[in-house]
């Protein structure tokens, strides 16, 4: 009887054992090495900063300038590793829209300037993501009397920055049509004495602030604000002066011409100054080529922890304790 009971102390110390080695696996302060893999997706808002719309005053690319109003359909998926401990790299797409119309300030030369856009965008990151933690719990997976509980994060602030690529296609709304304006060449792009021609990518600098909480063992929700810095001020095609509208209709020729020369300057025709100059014509400024565009998200996020069975089922530990339950089940006689 004494060693029967024995061989029962025995099982119910593996059996013990087994279960803190499976409750560790989130929890512990390793926990990184075995399970290093999340993904994450997103939906929210974008907003465009930059020369069209905004506030009632000369525009800027910042955060003062912000139209609530063109706030934009925004989704991402993402792809985040665990360098080490509270350090991650990211991987994301983002799709998203972006819109600003003069017709919403009132600043009378923007208004005047009379001028609209939207674009999609289509974006890929690469970013490297630092972890606050900022609210601890204890637990773990089965609730063993004694059994001392695991450290985890319940809560966290993330800081994240990299480098992204996105491709854009300014448009404009024309008697209820829109129209690609890259090809037309509003302000004379590719002519001569005009700026040089855009493309239709461009880099940016995505940084921004998260805040996530612990739903699970393996997902957490989340809300997230960045903004992306770039390296153009063509995404609303608004950029330097007013070129000659008659060379841009003989550039680019036909029907498509006449449109051309008209969306360069569809400007009301509003006296400015106070001595009767009309500051719309060419030479004149329409765009800020001191500030390049800018743009940012706002996300609720989920993020799921992808755990490594592979690891997990061969850990030496666990296979190790697999083994002594094995032979120790065979030895009892009841």
């Amino acid at each position: 009887m004494k060693y029967l009971r024995l061989k029962l102390n025995i099982l119910t110390l593996t059996a013990l054992l087994f279960s803190l080695s499976v409750s560790g696996q989130f929890f512990d302060k390793n926990n990184w090495k075995k399970n290093r893999h999340q993904v994450s997706v997103g939906f929210g808002g974008s907003n465009f900063l930059g020369d069209l719309g905004g506030k009632d005053d000369i525009g800027t690319n910042d955060f003062q300038d912000l139209e609530i109003s063109q706030t934009k359909l925004a989704a991402f998926v993402g792809y985040k590793w665990t360098m080490y401990k509270k350090l991650y790299l990211r991987l994301d797409f983002t799709y998203g829209q972006l819109s600003g119309n003069d017709n919403l300030t009132r600043e009378q030369f923007r208004q005047n300037r009379n001028l609209n856009f939207r674009s999609k965008i289509y974006e890929f990151d690469a970013m490297v993501e630092w972890e606050i933690p900022i609210n601890f719990k204890k637990g773990h997976v089965y609730n063993i009397r004694g059994a001392k509980p695991w450290k985890f994060k319940a809560s966290s602030f993330y800081l994240f920055g990299g480098i992204g690529a996105f491709n854009y296609n300014p448009q404009t709304n024309l008697d209820g049509q829109w129209i690609d304006l890259r090809p037309l060449r509003t302000e004379g792009q590719g002519l001569p004495d005009g700026p040089d021609e855009y493309g239709r990518w461009g880099i940016c600098i995505p940084i921004g602030l998260a805040y996530s909480k612990r739903i699970g063992h393996q997902f957490s929700v989340g809300v997230e604000l960045s903004y992306r810095y770039t390296f153009t001020d063509y995404i609303d095609d608004v950029s330097t002066e007013y070129y000659n509208p008659f060379d841009i209709a003989l550039y680019v020729g036909g029907e498509e011409g006449d449109v051309a020369a008209y969306l360069s300057n569809p400007a009301l025709g509003l006296e400015q100054d106070g001595l009767g100059n009309v500051v719309t014509s060419v030479g004149q400024q329409r765009g800020d080529p001191e500030d390049d565009d800018g743009f940012m998200y706002a996300m609720f996020k989920v993020n799921y922890l992808i755990q490594d069975q592979y690891k997990n089922r061969f850990n030496p530990t666990r296979k190790r304790m697999r083994q002594v339950k094995r032979r120790r089940s065979k030895k009892i006689i009841f």
